[in-house]
């Protein structure tokens, strides 16, 4: 490729005459982009910047960047008579965030528009908030640096276009000067923070809007959570099931008629009334060891619901609907694929009434059950972030080390997860 560009180079004295003659060549115009531009969060631009990359006429294979009077050098290439232009480069002078997935290469850009865009390396298509286009020519990789096509850098800015006008490139990209603007200019700064996921970077936006008194930090961590959207809708199904810290609530289902590898059966000094409990068997010993240094204290503990089948939670859930409605059933029962208890992680102890926090075993657990790995899953005064009313009999196994760090934090486990565990592979 380098060879092929130096035989460009050497020809630039024959081509300068065709360049001299050209007057225009216009890629998209800015009326014809706006058209087919796509609203990404809920506010509109409302001043214009201009960028311009600038071709040398000499014979170096280089090219000027001109922001706002600024201007800077930085390498180009020129394929198969295509205009080809750094992706980064460009996209971070115009204050965007490039973001890069190495399992399949593709590359995600937030930019001042408040838009997403998305472009594989190595192919010829570019998506714009989720509406794709194709062009003539892909883009191609070179020494680390990804270049665009101009027609395909054209479509990455929405109410923008470029043209190739007198030896010069012309990105018009519009920068908003609003409180929405305003509003993404603080998410795109927050792109710095280690729970900052890009692939939720309008619904940051869009929450951030809606109550702008929120800190940037708080914005992040609710939209992490998934509390900017009601319980049950934008639901995920869990990729990996069977991992001992995964969460399980109303925006993250369990794949249909999941049941986990390891259940051991429990034995009956361990039951509520000798009955037969199945439990995943990390929690199960963890469950007997916290269960046996209580009793030594003269505490009793059993549990009186484990594992539960998808059709077993079915069944409990449609009673509950049908005997106190279902805006009641849902703030007390979990539906079908989305109970915590069919992963064999969850445990209620002794009772199922709230009158058991005034038991001795409550006090002992609220002291000593993140020594052995548990938490209580659903605290008083929490029901906003966890969808669930109090259970103070309600415990899960998540690890000695989380429950630790829980308990000194005092999160409840959708807090702990969105600022500790949940990632995302775009660096």
């Amino acid at each position: 490729m380098k060879k092929r560009i130096l035989i460009l180079m050497m020809a630039v004295s024959l081509l300068s005459s065709m360049y001299a003659s050209a007057t225009s060549l216009k890629v998209k115009t800015k009326t014809e982009v706006e058209a087919e531009s796509t609203v990404g969060v809920e506010c509109e631009a409302d001043t214009e910047k201009d960028v311009a990359v600038e071709e040398p006429a000499s014979e170096e294979n280089g090219f000027a960047i001109v922001i706002n009077g600024n201007t800077e050098d930085f390498s180009t290439s020129v394929f198969d008579e295509t205009h080809y232009v750094p992706l980064r480069t460009v996209f971070e002078k115009a204050g965007a965030r490039v973001y890069f997935r190495n399992r399949d290469h593709q590359i995600l850009i937030l930019t001042r528009d408040g838009d997403m865009v998305r472009h594989v390396v190595g192919t010829n298509t570019i998506s714009v908030n989720g509406m794709a286009k194709s062009f003539s020519k892909p883009s191609v990789s070179e020494q680390f640096t990804t270049y665009l096509p101009v027609d395909m850098l054209a479509a990455a800015f929405r109410a923008g276009a470029v043209t190739v006008e007198n030896q010069q490139i012309t990105v018009h990209t519009p920068i908003p000067n609003t409180d929405c603007g305003k509003a993404v200019n603080d998410v795109l700064y927050t792109g710095m923070y280690s729970t900052f996921n890009p692939e939720k970077f309008q619904r940051y936006i869009n929450y951030h809007i809606k109550n702008p008194g929120y800190s940037m930090n708080g914005v992040v961590f609710t939209v992490n959570i998934g509390l900017d959207l009601p319980f049950y809708e934008n639901v995920s199904v869990i990729v990996n099931p069977y991992d001992p810290l995964v969460l399980v609530n109303k925006y993250n289902r369990l794949p249909s008629n999941f049941r986990p590898h390891n259940l051991v059966q429990m034995n009956r000094n361990y039951t509520s009334g000798g009955k037969e409990y199945l439990m995943e068997k990390t929690a199960y010993d963890s469950f007997v060891r916290m269960v046996d240094a209580a009793r030594k204290e003269g505490i009793s503990m059993r549990a009186v619901s484990t594992y539960r089948t998808e059709d077993y939670q079915k069944r409990l859930y449609d009673k509950k609907v049908r005997t106190t409605g279902q805006r009641n059933a849902d703030n007390y029962s979990a539906r079908p694929g989305f109970s915590e208890h069919q992963t064999g992680l969850a445990v209620d102890i002794n009772s199922t009434s709230a009158s058991f926090e005034n038991s001795k075993a409550f006090r002992w657990l609220q002291k000593h059950a993140h020594e052995y790995g548990f938490i209580m899953r659903y605290p008083k005064g929490q029901t906003w972030i966890t969808g669930y009313a109090y259970e103070p009999w309600h415990y899960r196994y998540v690890g000695v080390k989380v429950a630790g760090e829980m308990y000194c934090q005092g999160l409840n486990y959708e807090q702990y997860y969105a600022q500790y565990i949940v990632g995302n592979e775009f660096k």
